[in-house]
Order: C-alpha cells, then sequence, then structure tokens
C-alpha cells in the first residue's frame, strides 16, 4: 500500500483534500450531518425490504404493548424508548427502526463531543467520530439485528463524554452526566456495570485526579443514577432470576468441560472476542501510518494511560466473572462498553508520538465510505437473492401474505401466537389487535375489556398439525370459548424460489 501503487492510504490525499474531506473536517457538526445522512439510507434500505421483522425486532414489536418495570434477561431502557416512540406515531416498520438509528447516531456524537473535550481541532473530532466505523459492533452488528447493545453503545459514549468533561473542568454538569449515563448504561445492559467501576480504579491510580472521586459533586452522579435505575432496580429484587438466567445461560455452552480445561476455553473464548472486537482498527491504523504506529504504541500520556486503565481493569473484570460465573463463551459484544474507546486510545497515542491524525482525515475517509456502504449490503443482498442462494432470513418470513388470508376469513379481536418471533410478527401486521406470546404471557394483558372473540391461535409448526395444537392456550380460557379445528398455512417465502414455503398452523376459538 505505498504511494506509487495508489492504494487507499495514498498520501496525495494530504495535499489536495477532496470536498468530502474539507466538510469533514470541519469538525463536530459536520461530521454528525454525514452520519446522519447514512443512518437515514440505512433506515431507507431497512424498509424497502418485507415489514417481516428479525427477532430483536419482533420482541420490541411484541412488548411495545404495555409498560413493565422490567420484561425478562434484558433492562428495560431500550424498551422503554421503543414504547414511547410507537405510543406517538404507532407500530410501524419505521417507528421500529428509528429508536435503534436514533441511538446508533448518538453514539458518534457523544463520542464526538468526548473527543473534543481532549483536542478541539475539528480535523480530529472528525477523526475520532468516524473512526468508530472502523469497530464492526458499531458499524456492521446495529445494521443485522442489535436494540439492548445499541443502547449500551450510546450509553457508553456519553460516560465517556462525561468523564472526560468532570476530569477537565470539574464542573457539576460533568458529574450529572455521568449519572445519567450511568443510570442509561445500567438499565441498557447489566454488564455496564464494569465500566464505571473500572473507571473508578483507573481514575484513582492518577494522584491528581483521585480527588474528584472525593468531590461532593459526585453526589449528584448518585442520585441521578439512582433514579433513573431505581424502578428497575426495584423490579429486580423480585425477579432476579428471570433477570440473570438468560444472560449467563448465553455465556455458558452445552456440554463444557470443567475445572481446568472450563477456564482455559473461556480465556480463550475472551482473548478471540478482543481480537473480533478490535483487529480491524489496529490493522487498518498500522496499514496507514506503518512506523509511525509502532511507534505511537510506546507513546502516551496521562489520558491514555486512563483509557488503557479502563480498557484493562474491566477486562480484569470479565476474567472475574468467568471465573465466579462459570462462563465459557465471551462474545466480542459482550466488551462493547469496556472497548468502544480503542479507536479514541490509538488516535491519541499516535498524536503523543508526534503525529498530526487530524491532517490524515483525508487518507482515511475512503476507508470509512468503504466500510459505511459494505455495510449496508449483507442484508439487502442476503435477502433479495435468497432464491438463488437457498438461505432465508427471518425478513423472508410471508407474514403480510398470511395477515392477507387470515384477514378474509375474518378478524381476529385477540391473538394468541405461540414464540415471541411469531407474536411480534403478528403485532406488527394486525397493528389494533392485542397479541399474547403463548410462552411468555404478560399477567393482566391484554386488560379484561380486551378479552373477546373471535381468538387466533397460531403457531409455526411445519404443516404436520394433527390432533392437539401445540400452543398453550390458557390464556384466552377465562373466555369459555370452543376451539375450531386446527388448519394449516403454508405461503412462499418473499424472493424464494416459490417451493419453499413457511408453514403454520392455525385456529379459531369463537
Amino acid at each position: 500500500m505505498d504511494r506509487e501503487s495508489g492504494a487507499i492510504f495514498a498520501r496525495e490525499d494530504l495535499e489536495e483534500p477532496g470536498r468530502l474531506t474539507r466538510f469533514l473536517s470541519r469538525g463536530l457538526w459536520a461530521s454528525a450531518l454525514f452520519l446522519g445522512i447514512y443512518f437515514a439510507l440505512s433506515i431507507a434500505v431497512r424498509l424497502i425490504l418485507p415489514n417481516s421483522l428479525t427477532l430483536d425486532e419482533a420482541e420490541q414489536s411484541l412488548f411495545s404493548q404495555y409498560w413493565l418495570a422490567g420484561y425478562g434477561p434484558q433492562p428495560p431502557f431500550y424498551n422503554w424508548v421503543q414504547n414511547a416512540f410507537v405510543r406517538v406515531m404507532g407500530i410501524s416498520l419505521l417507528s421500529l427502526m428509528l429508536p435503534k438509528f436514533l441511538m446508533l447516531f448518538l453514539c458518534y456524537v457523544f463520542f464526538g463531543l468526548a473527543a473534543r473535550e481532549l483536542d478541539r481541532r475539528p480535523a480530529f473530532v472528525a477523526m475520532a467520530m468516524l473512526s468508530l466505523v472502523t469497530l464492526p459492533q458499531v458499524s456492521y452488528m446495529p445494521q443485522q439485528d442489535l436494540t439492548h447493545t445499541v443502547a449500551v453503545l450510546m450509553a457508553t459514549s456519553l460516560f465517556l463524554y462525561g468523564l472526560f468533561r468532570t476530569l477537565r473542568h470539574q464542573e457539576w454538569q460533568g458529574y450529572v452526566i455521568l449519572g445519567i449515563a450511568i443510570g442509561i448504561g445500567m438499565i441498557s445492559k447489566y454488564n455496564f456495570v464494569l465500566l464505571p467501576a473500572a473507571t473508578v480504579v483507573a481514575v484513582f491510580c492518577d494522584r491528581e485526579w483521585r480527588g474528584r472521586l472525593f468531590d461532593p459533586r459526585v453526589l449528584l452522579t448518585a442520585v441521578v443514577g439512582l433514579a433513573i435505575i431505581l424502578p428497575h432496580a426495584l423490579w429486580l429484587v423480585g425477579n432476579i432470576d428471570l433477570a440473570t438466567n438468560g444472560t449467563i445461560g448465553k455465556m455458558v455452552e452445552a456440554n463444557a468441560p470443567h475445572g481446568a480445561a472450563r477456564v482455559a476455553r473461556a480465556f480463550s473464548s475472551l482473548v478471540l472476542a478482543c481480537i473480533a472486537f478490535g483487529a480491524l482498527t489496529v490493522v487498518i491504523f498500522a496499514v496507514a501510518f506503518k512506523k509511525d504506529f509502532r511507534r505511537a504504541l510506546k507513546a502516551g500520556d496521562r489520558w491514555t494511560c486512563l483509557l488503557g486503565r479502563m480498557m484493562l481493569v474491566a477486562l480484569l473484570g470479565v476474567v472475574f466473572v468467568i471465573l465466579v460465573t462459570g462462563t465459557t463463551k465471551i462474545t466480542e459484544r459482550w466488551l462493547d462498553p469496556y472497548l468502544l474507546a480503542l479507536p479514541l486510545y490509538l488516535l491519541l497515542k499516535l498524536e503523543r508520538s508526534g503525529v498530526d491524525t487530524g491532517a490524515n482525515l483525508g487518507r482515511f475517509v475512503p476507508v470509512f465510505v468503504v466500510i459505511m456502504a459494505v455495510t449496508l449490503v449483507p442484508l439487502a443482498g442476503k435477502t433479495l437473492t435468497s432464491g438463488l442462494t437457498g438461505s432465508y432470513s427471518r425478513i423472508n418470513y410471508p407474514f403480510a401474505s398470511v395477515a392477507e388470508v387470515l384477514n378474509a376469513e375474518q378478524r381476529p379481536a385477540l391473538i394468541v401466537a405461540g414464540g415471541m418471533h411469531l407474536a411480534g410478527n403478528m403485532r406488527l401486521q394486525f397493528p389494533d389487535v392485542p397479541v399474547i406470546n403463548s410462552e411468555q404471557p404478560i399477567e393482566g394483558f391484554p386488560p379484561p375489556d380486551a378479552m373477546r372473540a373471535p381468538v387466533l391461535a397460531i403457531w409455526i409448526d411445519g404443516g404436520k398439525t394433527t390432533g392437539t395444537p401445540p400452543i398453550d392456550l390458557s390464556s384466552v380460557n377465562v373466555l369459555g370459548l370452543t376451539p375450531s379445528p386446527p388448519q394449516s398455512l403454508s405461503l412462499p417465502y418473499y424472493y424464494s424460489d416459490g417451493n419453499t414455503k413457511l408453514s403454520l398452523g392455525y385456529l379459531w376459538l369463537r
């Protein structure tokens, strides 16, 4: 990748920056506008695909019917934001998309604000903001199917902004921002708790900053954070098993070994997760800066030491979790709050070694644009080419066609669906009809005045419905209705070869 070959990092870009580079070099708000256009395009790409929902989208669709202090294994912050959008806009694919991409946008903006606290040069701020696209967990994965993780990314960026503002200026506003970030982070993902804990250790290691931990204004952080956390915390006291079993279960592999072999497997999983999280960022920076990058690894100041300690202590916290909980599987998604600062950490080390990273923005803009374009392709590509590849995603499920067939028979007043994914999709297709997930009914929902016939019971069964239907109908027993004989419905997937079909079983209770 030298200059003569005209590679993507060619130094001529430094001499004659393009129009986009000149625009982005204006700093925070120019980069924010650029990213806003990108996320608007991301929403548009999703809207042109069928309105069948992914698993996380279906969960949000179903849970948007009611307000709860806790919904299960995941904390409720994202659900609360999603419910607010649905209350204002109604349930639709657009109202399901907006919260995710708004939070993702704010993740970049808060990250830029954090970077600006350390270096106010506009080009450096733009470089820091856009460098987040080199993290697959921030650029690629949210385009596929994430919700709660996006909320914790936003909270982490806000936390960094509040932290840097507090350490630099010691203003009460910084302490309040920290409280908001900690509160949101804690009710977005439980693993966020290690970030403020690691930060306390990292700040304590700096002799001058240590006093900030004992500043009376820390009480502002505590009060604000507790006010946000309290409603869910009260719920959590009586539902700790429901909240933790699902998360721990995902982190423990079936038939995992015991003893030293288990710990070795878990540590290997952690190392691989760290590599998967940050390898692309490190490689891009290393290729772009070559000898400067190697020299930068030895450079630093108190800010790089702070970020390095935060990341290290947080990862040691993960090691502690491994030892205590029996965890055998750590995914890179679990590391989001701890390693999100990696691009800023590397940029600061390059700066301290004498590299003007902002002046190199033009060399990186093509890389950022390529990554952003590539992240838009997989979801749409897999959906639209499924008939050729034979690989179908949940977006290919023909739920709109299913709704047309069922509506032609009669309009349900209540739906009982087998499983979260099916229930969430039925909620989207029948927006004015209460939907119950037969596998996880919510006590008191729907309210008594909404419990009426006809009731549609529906499940995915491969088109082999015979005898007793494989769905729990006890949630509607109070109505005393008579079920019709089970029926089968089979419809081709969207963009399929016409022969591959989704088979459902259903019956009516009247």
